[in-house]
């Protein structure tokens, strides 16, 4: 019988609304310890879900010997965490992306190299997701010639958030790496690397307010477009946004020189081959709500988090160093390296930048 993961959770919000549940459905673990800036709600969070020990000082958690230390804080205060995290000899599930910049998450990488470290793109645990990856790569669309991902979501509240560390860009915040970073992720792990990209952010909303009602200058965008060029000579257009209201579309299309393929919501895959009509294609796994998970309220996101945190604890009480088709560090420096030269071609007007 597989032992018992003890778990060490930095960061709360992330960790009450999703994987705390989660982890409770799964089972096979034990969460040893909570951290969160705000220590009467890392409390609560602790007496809710029958945690011994909580605190607003991260380090602490790690003097209580986990197997596993999950970071889900923002990402400024990543390479910190998940340095001191790994000279635990623990396994560590980082949110993404990984590290500010590439310099950072190069560093990680090294130090993780021979242990479990991981990163939170759970869009990879999507049956859907992993079916169309098997159809191209077995030639159902043929020669891939071009790919869309859009995540543009509608919102309810959206521009009219206080400025927080998600305003700033020199926190790591803003759509790009919120919700564009998991689409790049994709793109890699589906299609190939990237090799150049084109990019252009806006920011909908430029001055927000904070908690205690003073005006800021938001710094991060809420709106990108991206135009890839992958190494196989495929393309991709991209766009990702939360404030444009009334216009939602998730999607993931590919075009290919016999086929195509649409997925919709993560939910509804469709697609042909040689010139015959668009037509259901089932997944080799059910897909599960959220509610499944005991998660209330949340999206396709929170749905994928169930299987892919099971994954994650089997993996650790088994003691394994890989984990089949998740993200790991290496993964975390490719998409850094796309992400850094999205945000140097908005700056120059879209120009193309090399990855």
């Amino acid at each position: 019988m597989a032992k018992q993961v003890r778990i060490a959770l930095i960061g709360n919000s992330h960790a009450e609304a999703v994987q705390l549940p989660t982890l409770a459905h799964i089972g096979g673990n034990e969460v040893i310890g909570i951290a969160g800036r705000d220590a009467q709600k890392a409390a609560a969070s602790a007496e809710r879900w029958g945690i011994d020990r909580s605190t607003s000082n991260w380090r602490e958690l790690l003097e209580l010997e986990p197997d596993l230390v999950i970071v889900a804080t923002p990402v400024d205060l990543h390479f910190e965490m998940v340095l001191a995290a790994l000279s635990t000899g623990a396994a560590v599930l980082c949110e993404k992306p990984l590290a500010l910049d590439v310099r950072q998450a190069e560093e990680l990488a090294r130090l993780a190299q021979g242990r479990l470290a991981l990163i939170n793109y759970q869009m990879r645990w999507n049956p859907n997701r992993r079916k169309m990856r098997s159809l191209c790569q077995s030639g159902f669309v043929g020669e891939v010639h071009h790919v869309r991902a859009d995540l543009l979501l509608d919102i309810p509240g959206f521009l009219e958030r206080p400025y927080s560390w998600w305003s700033q860009s020199d926190r790591g915040g803003g759509v790009l790496g919120a919700t564009g970073t998991h689409l790049i992720d994709n793109v890699q792990w589906m299609f190939g690397p990237i090799q150049a990209v084109s990019a252009r952010f806006e920011t909908i909303v430029p001055r927000r307010r904070d908690g205690e009602g003073v005006e800021h200058d938001v710094t991060s965008e809420d709106y990108a477009e991206l135009w890839l060029r992958l190494e196989s000579g495929a393309r991709v257009s991209m766009a990702v946004g939360f404030g444009l209201r009334g216009n939602a579309r998730w999607v993931l299309e590919v075009a290919g020189s016999v086929g195509a393929l649409r997925l919709d919501r993560e939910q509804h895959l469709v697609g042909s081959a040689h010139g015959g009509e668009l037509a259901p294609i089932p997944s080799d796994t059910p897909w599960l709500p959220p509610e499944h998970y005991g998660i209330q309220g949340k999206g396709p996101f929170a749905a994928l988090e169930g299987p892919f945190l099971s994954a994650v604890v089997e993996a650790v009480a088994e003691g394994q160093t890989t984990l089949a088709e998740a993200a790991t560090f290496a993964d975390g420096v490719n998409n850094a390296r796309v992400l850094e030269a999205a945000r140097r071609s908005a700056q120059t007007e879209g120009s193309w930048v090399g990855c």
